[in-house]
């Protein structure tokens, strides 16, 4: 029973440390924004939309003042400077004219940057969670004495656990695969 409660227990930490790995990249991610969809490669510093490359700088000096600097395709730049949460300014080079040229303005890839980083271009949490949420729900919920005794019965000699911890065990289980699934459905 101890080596399989060890097995157990490696399984499931081999389980964890995977659902920590990023596959996808964290630099190259897509943004929808007012029916369209930008995508913005933070290594490269440029945003895609319907073909178009627009490259970006984005730097801060210290803290709240954050500067963006936007050059198009035909060499005009856009650039803004925010100043914490009170507002910003910027500005345009005299060639600038997005609408004439067909490009997105640059307070749209303003917005579109400023999306991103308050968190709202990321997907949901990653199929491998909730294969971990799912595998420990299934275990604690079909084997609630096993998972009590991996949580707290190790500690005693010859303890038994009560009724009421065996259905609370099942309940939590029951519970993990619920949001399991939940995290499934949000990952795809």
């Amino acid at each position: 029973m101890k080596r399989l409660c060890l097995w157990i227990a490696v399984l499931l930490s081999v389980f964890a440390l995977c659902g920590c790995q990023n596959k996808e990249d964290p630099d190259l991610y897509d943004v929808d924004y007012g029916g369209t969809t930008y995508t913005v490669d933070q290594e490269h510093g440029t945003i895609t939309c319907d073909g178009v490359v627009y490259q970006f700088e984005v730097s801060s000096r210290g803290g709240d003042p954050v500067d963006l600097d936007i050059t198009y395709p035909d060499g005009s730049r856009y650039y803004w400077t925010m100043d914490g949460s009170s507002g910003g300014h910027g500005g345009w080079s005299d060639d600038y004219d997005p609408e004439a040229s067909g490009y997105v303005p640059g307070d749209v890839l303003w917005d579109v940057l400023s999306l991103e980083s308050a968190g709202q271009g990321h997907s949901g949490p990653g199929p491998i969670l909730a294969v971990v949420l799912l595998a420990l729900g299934a275990f604690q919920a079909l084997s609630p004495r096993t998972a009590w005794t991996l949580g707290y019965g190790w500690r005693f000699k010859d303890a038994e656990p009560s009724e009421l911890a065996l259905t609370v065990d099942r309940i939590v289980g029951i519970l993990l695969i619920f949001v399991g699934i939940i995290c499934l459905l949000a990952s795809l």
